[in-house]
């Protein structure tokens, strides 16, 4: 019988990696952290092989008891175990919830001046005072590049998520007073303040494309980025197969949340030039060995295509701020722009969209302040006056 070769793995669903074994046999696994390493009986492709997959995906496969270290009760130690409990007490996505409990597990482990762990301590014990002195030491920053530690930002994102988890401790009367309760917010200085990642201008976009034309794999991945308005972790995953009605389902890494994009021309475009090798129906950006990219790797490609088009001051997270502004200087209203970049909150939005073209808004806004106060001297009424950007 002929030998049916296993598909490349980047065809495989995820979590799923394919070897072969000491016999010669072509063997499918399925690997998630922190799990055991489940084998899948049931060939690729078939419905016991989907079916299997997702028993595996649910965890409904028999699963090795993993007994929880036991801690003193009332111990932070304690109040962690319980706090990780429910992970989604620590955010709406695996991504969030691993950067929470890495703060957390931080806190917790550090020892004092005494050599104690912070965990071994107990909850009622902890004080103002006492996290006061934690959260400054966090302020000074240590170390350079990958190896920094510490600074402003780092102190701000260890004071919010200890304020959580110690609201939590009085929820469930670990303490009869949040240690919290006093902790000042940490304030950025005026100095210190800067916009993030730059806003791509519309002249930039243009440069970008003069350098990259279609059929160009950096040229499918600016328009990816621009006209989907998601993040790398996300266009990574993008690709033909999951195209429906002219729009495609995201998953968004970061929220969790599931929105439906449609495609733009300029961008299907973009998809239609690329040679078939360059791309498959489960990726649209694949490297130059034709798996698909990790989002850190995509991240540092990406910004190599950017610095080639004269454009090294701009990023990938950059152009989902571009179509922010955009939708911004078209003035459409908050909820629009957040059902494209999946956004949850008005203050948040406002961070993307503060690049907006403010003199013409600014001259909209006269503009129909000016002719509302003529009509109303003519005898009209607010209900019959209405302004819109096109007139």
């Amino acid at each position: 019988m002929p030998r049916i070769r296993m598909p490349q793995n980047r065809f495989l669903p995820k979590y799923v990696s394919g070897f072969e074994s000491q016999h010669g046999r072509e063997r499918l696994v399925f690997r998630r952290k922190g799990e055991k390493k489940l084998y899948f009986k049931a060939a690729f492709g078939t419905k016991e092989f989907a079916e299997e997959y997702a028993r595996f995906l649910t965890g409904d496969e028999a699963q090795p008891v993993v007994q929880a270290p036991r801690h003193a009760p009332g111990s932070v130690d304690d109040l962690v175990t319980r706090y990780f409990a429910v992970p989604t007490r620590l955010g709406p996505s695996e991504v969030t919830q691993a950067k929470v409990r890495a703060v957390i597990e931080d806190f917790r482990d550090a020892k004092g001046t005494d050599g104690i762990r912070r965990g071994e301590r107990m909850v009622r014990d902890v004080t103002f005072e006492a996290i006061d002195k934690i959260i400054a030491k966090k302020l000074i920053k240590t170390g350079t590049g990958n190896k920094a530690k510490g600074g402003i930002h780092a102190a701000r994102k260890l004071r919010k998520e200890l304020g959580r988890l110690f609201r939590f401790a009085a929820k469930v009367g670990m303490v009869d007073r949040d240690p919290m309760e006093h902790v000042e917010k940490i304030r950025v200085p005026v100095a210190q303040r800067t916009k993030g990642f730059h806003s791509w201008t519309e002249d930039e976009i243009t440069q970008y494309r003069g350098r990259w034309p279609v059929g160009t794999r950096e040229r499918l991945a600016m328009e990816l980025l621009l006209w989907t308005d998601q993040r790398r972790s996300d266009v990574v995953k993008m690709g033909r197969a999951q195209v429906r009605n002219g729009r495609i389902p995201i998953v968004q890494e970061k929220t969790g949340k599931t929105l439906w994009i449609a495609l733009a021309p300029q961008l299907l475009e973009a998809i239609v030039a690329m040679k078939p090798e360059d791309t498959s129906p489960f990726c649209f950006l694949l490297t130059k060995r034709g798996g698909p990219f990790k989002k850190e790797s995509f991240g540092n490609w990406f910004k190599r295509a950017c610095v080639e088009a004269g454009l090294k001051h701009c990023t990938a997270h950059g152009l989902r701020k571009a179509t922010l502004r955009r939708m911004a200087d078209l003035e459409m209203a908050n909820k629009p722009m957040k059902s494209v970049s999946g956004q949850s909150r008005d203050d948040t939005l406002a961070i993307y969209t503060e690049d907006a073209n403010q003199v013409m808004l600014a001259d909209a806004a006269i503009t129909a302040l000016a002719r509302w106060e003529m009509t109303r001297d003519l005898g009209e009424t607010d209900d019959e006056y209405r302004f819109t950007a096109n007139d």
